[in-house]
């Protein structure tokens, strides 16, 4: 008796299981036009979470693949051997539908895809953004060329309007299309643009589906970690060595302003703001101020220290804490400064109050600083 019930329950689980593997799988079939012969490399997100990396040879322009995802998932196809070739690779959502692409060769970014109605979606805001784009392509070209890093940080700044156009663009999809995929993937790329309220109502607008999801769950995370960095939140008490191999506690200071700047030696616009940063320092720093430099240079920290000495900082300096290969494994990073106070852009500068609450968060932009150093320390 005991014997049937096993077997009943075994034949009833790999019916459940037959039944999710169906569920979850995709197929993509394509074309490469111009290209008889290779072969295709996908990268994308599995059901359990997993990154996958699959192949299919390129006979008589044609390839398939196969394979498993819970929900759309962005992916990225590339041909072998051309990695770097931006003519070559292109970005699309896969879902467990039946989907067809069609690759011109030299131009991948031109692709054709059907049978998913996310990728539908996420054409329709590329298309968007090519118009954008389309307007500004000098000042785009010449950026892409540019190797001086200092003029390639001047044409970015010049490229401002561009950015703001694209930025717009975005979010009136955002605003259309709440809860898309496609939105939940690009707002990832805004967290470090968009006020912490709007950022959390778009996020709010996402319902509980795509929140659940692993993406949504890393964007509630980054959210949570801007608002720790944000005014009304109390600051986070790191400890780190600092440019002498001295101890720093950010407690050490508690009852006393501390002005949190948070920068790098490769950062244009950080070392363009320095000469004035060196100016609020003499004003102030006798009126119950501190200042701390935190550089995102630990990969080359010669870099940093040069720059400190060359722009003459008199002010102490630890790096972030950033460790790289946990980063890469997905691991908590419990030294990372930067990700404690939710940094996404340099330079960002943050104020906190003597007992150790937040008081002002700052870009590269505007006179903000300024004005609320004079309004605490006059």
């Amino acid at each position: 008796m005991n014997k049937w019930i096993l077997l009943g329950t075994a034949a009833l689980l790999s019916i459940g299981l037959q039944a999710q593997s169906t569920k979850d799988a995709f197929i993509l079939q394509g074309e490469t036009k111009g290209i008889k012969e290779g072969k295709l490399y996908l990268h994308y997100t599995g059901t359990n979470g997993n990154r996958v990396k699959d192949s299919s040879l390129i006979k008589d322009s044609r390839f398939s693949f196969r394979g498993q995802v819970a929900r759309p998932t962005m992916s990225y196809l590339v041909l072998n051997g051309k990695d770097r070739e931006e003519g070559y690779s292109t970005s699309l959502f896969l879902e467990p539908v039946k989907m067809t692409v069609q690759l011109p060769a030299g131009d991948f970014r031109k692709a054709i895809v059907t049978g998913s109605a996310t990728q539908s979606q996420y054409a329709q805001l590329q298309a968007q953004q090519e118009i954008v784009t389309a307007r500004y392509k000098q000042q785009l070209d010449s950026l892409r060329a540019e190797r001086d890093h200092e003029k390639a940080a001047e044409i970015r700044e010049r490229l401002a309007p561009y950015f703001a156009a694209g930025d717009s663009v975005d979010y009136r999809f955002f605003d259309a299309h709440p809860q898309s995929y496609v939105t939940l993937f690009q707002l990832r790329f805004h967290v470090s643009d968009l006020p912490l309220d709007a950022l959390e109502a778009y996020y709010n607008k996402l319902g509980k589906t795509l929140q659940q999801t692993k993406d949504g769950q890393e964007l509630a995370k980054e959210i949570n970690q801007l608002k720790n960095g944000s005014p009304g939140s109390k600051a986070y008490t790191f400890h780190a060595t600092d440019i002498n191999g001295k101890t720093l506690s950010l407690a050490d200071y508690k009852g006393k302003y501390v002005l949190l700047d948070f920068w790098a030696s490769w950062c244009v616009p950080c070392r363009k703001g320095n000469p004035h940063l060196k100016e609020l320092y003499a004003a102030y720093k006798n009126k119950g101020i501190e200042f701390i430099g935190i550089s995102d240079d630990d990969r080359d920290p010669s870099a940093w220290k040069k720059a400190v000495t060359k722009d003459d900082l008199p002010w102490r300096h630890v790096l972030r804490g950033l460790d790289m290969e946990k980063r890469m494994k997905n691991q908590p990073n419990e030294t990372d400064i930067s990700e404690h106070y939710g940094i996404h852009s340099l330079p960002t500068k943050i104020l906190i109050d003597p007992n150790g609450i937040i008081i002002g968060r700052y870009g590269e932009e505007g006179d903000e600083l300024d004005k609320q150093l004079q309004q605490v320390l006059r």
